[in-house]
């Protein structure tokens, strides 16, 4: 399959139409057909959604592992370079590597990475990519499909640490706390006073433990449901990013090689050692330290939770290349 595809957002021509029948249909658009949807200036992602909606694809079309099914999946990074397919989740290295799948896809990093791709202004997510295009590359024998994976206890504290301790008070933050906060708090309109009094990291537990499995934000939700619709050839630990960064440069071609990955967004740790356990202590008093160790905001029961809750990470870290 030609990778030469217009965005998906491009109105379709000729060419275009008949192959995007062939390919889900097996058979030539209509005459009268082609030329409507050509007058129509329909775009291609509209025609592959009217494909895939279609009662004659349902009855014999081929069986695409679309990359459309699970809420991240537009997400995955097409690294060419490389030849692979990366899964960035929320919380574990995630920052740095899209840095660094830009700066190895030849792009000029001059705003938030986050803000860069999903802006669509440089198409390394396979939201951009057509159906037809990126199962060309799901098929393909030379490309690799490849996450990292964060100990779900050490993430969940760096996430209480980052978004309800440390930068609780941000804009950008709110929007992902909010509903964290309505939910144990029982109200709709959430005061600044609520806010910098925060919640405790056994509330914070309280909340995964009860609310609805589909509504958990990226940053917390199990790293599992991130993996769950597609095959990954190749896991490796953060501890092991190391490795990670190695097997991405041995991919590419030798003039990429000098470009490394380089951490970012790192939080700093807190200097000295603390004795007191910290799990029902909310984030007012919390702002004079830094991120600690984990044991501080441990106790059994919450220890016993995260495990269970998370098992199936625990699972696919197991799988992790060593």
């Amino acid at each position: 399959m030609d990778r030469t595809d217009p965005d998906p957002k491009a109105p379709v021509d000729a060419a275009l139409i008949e192959a995007t029948y062939r390919f889900y249909l097996g058979r030539s658009a209509h005459p009268e057909t082609a030329q409507s949807l050509i007058e129509r200036q329909l775009p291609l992602r509209r025609l592959e959604n009217n494909m895939l909606n279609s009662r004659e694809y349902w009855k014999k079309g081929p069986v695409l592992a679309t990359h459309r099914r699970g809420p991240w999946d537009g997400s995955i990074l097409v690294v060419e370079p490389a030849r692979i397919l990366f899964c960035p989740i929320a919380k574990v290295a995630n920052t740095s590597v899209k840095d660094w799948a830009l700066r190895l896809s030849g792009h000029a990093v001059d705003k938030p990475v986050h803000t860069l791709l999903d802006s669509g202004k440089v198409r390394l997510q396979a939201r951009y990519r057509s159906e037809r295009e990126f199962d060309a590359i799901m098929r393909d024998p030379d490309w690799a499909r490849v996450a990292i994976l964060r100990d779900p206890v050490d993430r969940l504290i760096s996430c209480y640490w980052d978004k309800f301790v440390r930068n609780r008070r941000v804009a950008s933050v709110l929007h992902h706390t909010t509903p964290v906060y309505r939910f144990l708090l029982g109200c709709e309109e959430i005061t600044e006073a609520q806010v910098e009094e925060g919640i405790t990291f056994r509330q914070f537990c309280h909340y995964i433990n009860l609310a609805p499995r589909e509504q958990m934000d990226p940053h917390w939700a199990p790293q599992s449901r991130y993996l769950e619709t597609c095959r990954w050839d190749h896991l490796f630990r953060i501890e092991d990013i190391d490795a990670f960064e190695r097997f991405v440069l041995d991919r590419c071609p030798k003039a990429l090689r000098r470009e490394r990955l380089g951490m970012q967004n790192v939080a700093p740790r807190h200097e000295g050692t603390v004795d007191e356990a910290l799990a029902d202590v909310p984030p007012a008093k919390l702002d004079r330290f830094r991120n600690l160790p984990n044991a501080v905001l441990l106790t059994p029961d919450i220890e016993d939770f995260i495990r269970d809750y998370f098992a199936l990470d625990y699972v696919l870290l197991d799988r992790c290349a060593r």
